[in-house]
């Protein structure tokens, strides 16, 4: 009897998937027929997962985290991923609002004696906008989970919490990208930028009441463990500035990083 094996792992099959190894049966030759599949798959995987997560952490954020968190995930982009993918195209983006030049600019008439080059600096977190948001989860995370410990989730699971959010906040960054476009050379552009940053704040808020409510915790429980989130957060974050400005002081001092990178 012929018995169909897994090209990949050498595994006896049935069906269309490896139950192995998780490769498809149905491996075409690489030709422009391939190609074709490939570019349906990667649109169809980009509508039913990027596109219906965007949209339902924009309806029902809380029970969209509690329904990943549960496992009701074959819907949803990877939440990681989903960090990392927006990360990189906001980074681009704010690559293309030259931050740099634009703060330059409001420091004409200053002192022009300034060290600090800011064109060096914001030109360096665009480039590894990804790197920082996804290395920042971690700690945030670990903020959260102190706060609500006692409601239930685990660290990995606030890893994921902050995912969500942090794709929330990335999809309205992404979204008001061509109004602080517009602004980009103007006078106004950091009026227009803290305007439309204050509900980025609004929009995390948002989502772990609503995540806390859907779990049924009452309102007022909720916004104090909040604002407790807050208050450890900020205080980890001025002690990670602190220990880092000595770290990089430090660092110049003994020779290990080029002063001229931050020095005009």
């Amino acid at each position: 009897m012929h018995q169909e094996l897994c090209k990949n792992c050498n595994h006896v099959y049935k069906g269309n998937y490896c139950s192995n190894c998780g490769q498809k049966t149905n491996t075409v030759r690489l030709n422009w027929h391939f190609v074709k599949e490939e570019i349906q798959y990667t649109f169809l995987h980009i509508n039913k997962g990027l596109l219906y997560t965007a949209k339902q952490l924009f309806t029902r954020p809380g029970k969209t985290v509690s329904d990943y968190i549960d496992g009701k995930r074959v819907q949803h982009y990877k939440p990681i991923l989903l960090v990392f993918v927006l990360a990189g195209l906001n980074g681009l983006l704010t690559h293309y609002l030259n931050l740099g030049r634009v703060m330059q600019m409001s420091n004409t008439g200053t002192d022009k004696k300034i060290a600090f080059d800011p064109v060096k600096f914001f030109d360096w977190i665009a480039s590894h906008y990804a790197l920082i948001e996804l290395t920042f989860l971690p700690i945030i995370s670990f903020c959260s989970w102190l706060a609500f410990k006692k409601w239930g989730y685990n660290y990995i699971e606030n890893i994921i919490i902050n995912c969500f959010a942090s794709g929330q906040r990335l999809l309205f960054g992404i979204a008001t990208f061509p109004i602080l476009y517009l602004f980009n050379d103007s006078k106004y552009f950091f009026i227009v930028s803290s305007i439309l940053s204050f509900p980025v704040y609004l929009l995390t808020i948002w989502l772990f009441i609503d995540l806390y409510n859907y779990n049924n915790k009452n309102l007022g429980s909720i916004i104090l463990r909040f604002l407790l989130f807050g208050a450890i957060l900020f205080t980890v974050f001025v002690v990670i500035l602190l220990l880092a400005t000595v770290l990089l002081v430090a660092m110049i001092n003994f020779g290990y990083i080029d002063k001229s990178f931050f020095i005009k």
